[in-house]
């Protein structure tokens, strides 16, 4: 794991102390990158608290991650930046970021602080003798809103805080339209009965039929924004798949072989809820399906695999046109659907995307080669708990 060229050092000795403060703190307000918001990061914990040393670890895609050292030395400060090759399924166990094969060179962090859910992480070794208590607990909110701003065209994710915002609008306006709706198709349906005019009739017909969508939609919207708690128990990831890659062959490709499954594993069990396991297979692979029913020659390839002790990666990739940039930035969203209007109510991904948060683990989509590609990681079974 050899270091990139990218090697800065940052020198404020004494009087240079109160611009080099304020240099930090404008770029914990405004990064305009992963590598600014990490190196403005390893920084501050190494002025705000004097930690001795700190490495901040950002996954900029499921196989690379950038990382920011920083060490107090006797006179300066120095931050310098590297690249590693390494899996992004470290970030469900930690301890892992700091091992011999993990891109952290602090031995023994006093302090670890992870956000799969932000592709990031901060390990710290502080001097006891010069912690402010107060002040780490700040610089780690302060950290975490950081690094959950940082994007990257290769990888996407959903920001939690704004999956969140949605959850709490979509539970109330749910809520509110839903009673109205009643009312709605109740008298509807109480016309219909009564009205002889075929025309009439047809036209009430319609109104019913549209409320019930709309009830629909607000049904999905209330299981986005309050899910049920999963059932966890032993769940096996092969059979289930299996099954799923059948169902889809035979909706979308006529019994052919548009799907395929593929696996060293006999068995791959994790602790989860089986049915929104399921969910969650089928939605991102049905996604797959429609997203390359009209293209030549469509493939839809679906991989099981143990990529560590502490994680199983349910990996989905299809031959689909890549996925503009403006549909990106909103892939997670409720409500938002890249497929013509009538074909989506857009509620696929962000299902998949709490199902996964339930079960702590990560969900994110990259682009490889010519495939899309959705990642969900999973604790695997001796560590899911």
């Amino acid at each position: 794991m050899a270091m990139t060229e990218a090697n800065e050092q940052i020198q404020k000795p004494g009087e240079e102390q109160e611009d080099w403060a304020l240099e930090i703190l404008q770029a914990l307000v405004t990064p305009s990158s992963a590598e600014e918001a990490a190196m403005a990061c390893a920084a501050a914990w190494i002025n705000f608290v004097d930690a001795t040393q700190v490495c901040v670890v950002v996954f900029e895609s499921s196989g690379t991650c950038l990382t920011a050292h920083g060490q107090r030395e006797t006179e300066h400060q120095s931050v310098y930046v590297g690249q590693h090759d390494c899996s992004f399924s470290m970030l469900l166990s930690p301890a892992e970021l700091h091992s011999a094969t993990g891109p952290c060179a602090i031995e023994q962090p006093d302090l670890i602080l992870c956000w799969p859910e932000h592709f990031s992480a901060v390990l710290v070794d502080l001097d006891p003798t010069q912690v402010h208590g107060g002040r780490v607990d700040l610089l780690q909110d302060i950290s975490r809103q950081l690094l959950s701003r940082w994007s990257t065209p290769h990888t996407a994710f959903a920001s939690p805080a704004h999956m969140e915002a949605m959850a709490e609008f979509a539970a109330g306006a749910g809520h509110e339209i839903n009673n109205p709706l009643g009312s709605i198709i109740g008298q509807a349906q109480r016309l219909l009965k009564q009205e002889p005019s075929a025309d009439r009739r047809q036209s009430l017909a319609t109104i019913g039929s549209q409320a019930w969508r709309i009830r629909d939609m607000i049904g999905d919207t209330m299981l986005f924004a309050r899910p049920p708690q999963p059932a966890f128990d032993t769940c096996d990831l092969v059979p289930l798949t299996k099954r799923i890659v059948d169902d889809c062959n035979s909706e979308f490709s006529g019994g052919g072989n548009w799907v395929t499954l593929e696996t060293l594993e006999d068995t791959l069990c994790t602790f989860a809820d089986t049915a929104q396991i399921g969910t969650l297979i089928s939605h991102l692979v049905r996604n797959a399906c429609q997203a390359v029913q009209e293209t030549p020659g469509p493939q839809v390839r679906v991989a099981l695999s143990r990529v560590s002790a502490s994680a199983i990666s349910v990996t989905v990739s299809d031959t689909g046109r890549e996925i503009p940039e403006h549909i990106l930035k909103h892939l997670f969203d409720p409500f938002y659907s890249g497929r013509q209007a009538g074909r989506g109510l857009g509620f696929g991904l962000c299902h998949c995307w709490q199902i996964v948060r339930m079960h702590n683990g990560v969900l994110t989509h990259e682009r490889s080669g010519d495939r899309n590609r959705f990642i969900a990681l999973l604790p695997a079974e001796n560590d899911a708990t």
